[in-house]
């Protein structure tokens, strides 16, 4: 039984209005006795009960499908079909079946929820922005299994049911707190040139619409209203939904949530309404919305700007500006909700105490989702924690000269670099098949035979060179000493000029980017783009390094294995010069992506280019500044500086945003550079300002209950 996790009874439990909606509009496949689907074209109320639960456990492979075919197994005795949703609906089904108190027989009841230690990527869950008394302080929501602490902070009563936000936000008072969101990316006032305004709201407004709220409540901030002023020293909450995307849950918006009792309705709307410069013509209604099994009344203010909604409850009063977030709220649908990420903000609110003023959360698109729920319901069953120790030694690998850098001690260390060099995927090569050169013929030409005989080699060889390689990076990893890390980054390497050539390949992947992302997706991948070659776009690689001690009679071992392993994982010409004691190793290819790698003392410097490697290097050499010249008792010790990681930060952000048009997470989306800076704008707006704010700043950074939080010192 797990120790301090209250497990509910399982149950037979009524199927939720929605999935019974979904349900019913199946189109219902039979499968014969090996699985293989044969179209029949039935409902889902006229198919045999097999087929019912066959065509559930296939769905279960379909994230859109998998919450309702999880509801619809419910019909049948959940270990007829535990095993195979286990193994076809992932962490959603783990998480399903575990809050249905689901036991596997044997020794280990809950073996099926995984590995307690194991760090998967990506490693970022959440990150956190606070402001305590004027300071700011950082958050990292890292994978469960990094955790050192539990702590027991919970959602306020009422916020389980809204659908998971991207970013969430917490004002201590509502109108101090948006004074200081918005100043933080750089106000809302437009400059007196004429030019359009700067800043986080405008850049809402013009993309992503979720400054329509900011834009209401601006005249706010600026003038006083005897109906607002009682909400100035209001606590709220912030729920942002983010921008549209093809194939997503399409719940863009901003829900707004005051615990408590408001003034009247009508007395707020008509004070809205006198504050808005857009609300010509506007009036409020009172309008009957209808979802799965439950309707509901909902007050809205129109206006020529938009729309606000509006909902009271006994735990406080919702307001929307889009319908979405809104009805995702009113009536439960298969969009995970907060109360589902109980583990997530149990971490993230732990943050928070009785002095911070503003707190801000970013969820990855891919993060906090239900892997990391398991995982932590996992480590808490079995009361799992997580040592730490600083490591003052490694600090001399984190030179003072770039735009940041980390020395960390020991302990979560281990699992982060393990899970860096990890093989994920050891799957073998696919032999060719002896018929498949037959072109249909029984009898084989000598042409034939040869051409399989050649493909089977090659894959032979391929198959050969990826085992020796993999032997040699274990090796490799056998040689480290993982008690402590450094990392260093300077900014972006510059790209190298592009030929006339290379120039009309990247216009060609433009072209297909928008006509086909499936072929500029295959063009990418099997390398017809001949400019393409950094982080989204040609020559965009950091100037990064990372140094890692080497177990003390080792180091000609790990010399001679990356003397082996660079030339096979990299095509380019072997460079080497001497730096001070050390000696600079180096592939120069054909774009701004180096790698070099360097051995100084017990430290093994591993970098994306010279420069990075040489800068860690110099430190190591005492040839430059370090974080070891001045003393801390922390587990992590940083140094940057904000104005620059910032700015670099933002280009990095940038080209991810816009990259993302022919990626594979995200096929066919169209996303433009308005939007790509609006979205950036909102999710990462507060964090780059508060960065950039700090200036040349020392950072500790600690082991708690909310992850890994950094103080500036």
């Amino acid at each position: 039984m797990f120790m301090g996790v209250a497990l509910p009874a399982q149950a037979q439990t009524q199927i939720p209005a929605w999935a019974s909606e979904r349900i019913r509009d199946w189109n219902v496949s039979h499968y014969d006795a090996q699985g293989h689907s044969q179209w029949n074209s039935r409902k889902w109320q006229q198919a045999p009960a097999d087929d019912q639960r066959a065509e559930a456990l296939a769905r279960l492979r379909n994230a859109s499908d998998r919450r309702a075919a999880l509801w619809a197994l419910t019909a049948w005795s959940t270990g007829s079909w535990a095993g195979e949703a286990l193994k076809n609906g992932g962490a959603d089904a783990a998480l399903f079946l575990f809050q249905r108190g689901y036991r596997q027989s044997g020794a280990d009841a809950y073996a099926y929820l995984g590995s307690p230690d194991r760090v998967e990527r990506p490693w970022t869950h959440g990150l956190g922005l606070h402001l305590d008394r004027g300071a700011w302080r950082f958050q990292w929501i890292p994978s469960p299994a990094l955790f050192t602490q539990t702590g027991s902070a919970a959602l306020p009563k009422g916020m389980e049911a809204a659908a998971q936000p991207g970013v969430l936000i917490h004002l201590k008072q509502l109108r101090p707190g948006l004074e200081k969101l918005v100043a933080l990316a750089g106000g809302t006032a437009a400059p007196t040139t004429g030019a359009p305004a700067a800043g986080i709201v405008p850049a809402l407004a013009q993309g992503s619409r979720a400054g329509f709220a900011a834009r209401h409540l601006e005249p706010w901030l600026k003038q006083a209203s005897p109906a607002l002023e009682p909400l100035a020293n209001r606590e709220a909450w912030l729920l942002h939904y983010g921008v549209e995307r093809d194939g997503g849950r399409n719940l863009q918006g901003t829900l707004v949530f005051i615990p408590g009792d408001l003034p009247t309705r009508t007395q707020l709307m008509m004070s809205l309404l006198k504050l808005n410069p857009l609300s010509s013509g506007a009036r409020s209604r009172v309008a009957k919305w209808t979802g799965p099994g439950a309707s509901s009344d909902v007050q809205q203010l129109r206006g020529s700007g938009g729309v606000f909604h509006m909902i009271q409850r006994a735990e406080g009063t919702w307001i929307s500006d889009r319908e979405a977030p809104l009805r995702a709220l009113l009536f439960s649908g298969p969009d995970p909700t907060l109360g589902e990420r109980r583990e997530w903000a149990r971490v993230a609110l732990s943050a928070m105490n009785p002095e911070t003023e503003l707190s801000f959360w970013l969820a990855p698109r891919i993060g906090a989702d239900a892997s990391f729920e398991i995982q932590a319901l996992r480590r808490r069953g079995i009361n799992a924690q997580q040592g730490t120790w600083p490591n003052p030694f490694v600090a001399k690998a984190a030179p003072r000269t770039g735009a940041l850098s980390l020395a960390l001690g020991a302990g979560p260390t281990e699992k982060l670099v393990d899970s860096i060099l990890r093989v994920d995927d050891d799957s073998e090569f696919a032999l060719p098949q002896l018929p498949d050169f037959a072109n249909g013929g029984q009898n084989l030409t000598p042409e034939q035979r040869k051409n399989y005989q050649d493909a089977l080699a090659k894959a032979q060889d391929r198959q050969r060179q990826r085992s020796a390689l993999r032997q040699d990076a274990t090796a490799l990893q056998g040689c480290l000493d993982l008690r402590g890390a450094a990392l260093f980054w300077n900014g972006w390497v510059t790209a190298p000029a592009l030929n006339p050539s290379e120039k009309a390949s990247l216009a060609e992947l433009g072209r297909l980017r928008k006509e086909d992302p499936w072929r500029a997706m295959q063009a990418q991948r099997d390398g017809k783009i001949s400019a393409f070659g950094g982080f989204g776009e040609p020559g965009m690689a950091p100037s990064l390094a990372l140094a890692l001690p080497v177990q003390g009679a080792k180091r000609v071992q790990v010399e001679n294995l990356l003397k082996k392993l660079l030339p096979k994982l990299f095509k380019g010409q072997n460079q080497k010069q001497a730096f001070g004691s050390a000696e600079i190793h180096r592939l120069a290819t054909a774009q701004a992506f180096r790698p070099a790698w360097s051995l100084v003392g017990d430290t093994l410097v591993l970098g994306t280019d010279e420069g990075a490697v040489k800068a860690v290097s110099a430190g190591l050499q005492g040839q430059a500044p370090t974080l070891a010249d001045s003393p801390s008792n922390a587990w992590g010790r940083m140094e940057l500086d904000g104005a620059r990681a910032s700015k670099e930060l933002e280009n990095l952000l940038l080209a991810f945003l816009r990259s993302r048009t022919s990626s594979g997470w995200w096929i066919g989306e169209t996303t433009t550079e308005d939007e790509a800076a609006a979205e950036l704008a909102f999710s990462l707006g507060p964090f780059l300002g508060a960065v950039k704010a700090l200036g040349p700043v020392k950072i500790d950074w600690n082991w708690t209950a909310a992850g890994l939080e950094g103080r500036p010192r």
